[in-house]
């Protein structure tokens, strides 16, 4: 698996979920659910070393998903606990937002891609996206905060010694509760 941690860009839209009808209000912000949609173009950069074989790869891309939810925070004056009994990593004294999903859509395409000679022989493919495995969080005595979202799985391809796959975009929409961690960054 190749984790992505380089992107050409990423943009996010951030509200509060519109109620269906007849649904009751959510008793504090706490319970509010927030529709998340992320967007964005991850640079891969994957070049194979054969001319015959095709070079497949598992690329890890989690968007930032902290700087909407600090929008949120801010905007709708989400109370921020000073500290957290859901803790990762340790207690590092710092509290952070993340988002437990109820619902989620994730895509992703080809972005760009270049082959120096004459294609052939080439080939590039996005055969699969999925969610990556979602996080649980424990504490003694609390219930589990399962469904963390944990960014998306694509499944790329790419064939010939002199092309690249350069870039995948992205488009993730979400359905969750904002929730707080201590020491999680």
């Amino acid at each position: 698996m190749k984790v992505i941690s380089e992107f050409a860009g990423q943009n996010w839209l951030i509200t509060p979920a519109a109620l269906a009808v007849n649904e009751s209000q959510p008793a504090t912000i706490n319970d509010q659910k927030w529709l998340l949609t992320l967007t964005g173009v991850a640079i891969v950069n994957l070049k194979p070393t054969s001319n015959t074989d095709w070079l497949r790869e598992t690329l890890q891309i989690m968007p930032d998903t902290a700087a909407p939810s600090r929008f949120a925070i801010n905007r709708y004056s989400i109370p921020v606990p000073t500290s957290s009994p859901y803790t990762d990593y340790g207690d590092l004294g710092v509290v952070y937002p993340f988002l437990q999903l109820d619902e989620w859509a994730p895509f992703a395409s080809i972005g760009s891609i270049f082959d120096k000679n004459e294609s052939v022989n080439a080939g590039f493919a996005v055969d699969r996206w999925a969610p990556s495995p979602f996080k649980t969080y424990t504490a003694p005595g609390l219930p589990n905060i399962g469904n963390v979202f944990q960014g998306i799985r694509v499944d790329v391809a790419v064939r010939d010694i002199d092309a690249i796959l350069y870039r995948v975009n992205y488009h993730i929409t979400l359905l969750g509760k904002i929730r707080f961690v201590q020491g999680h960054a």
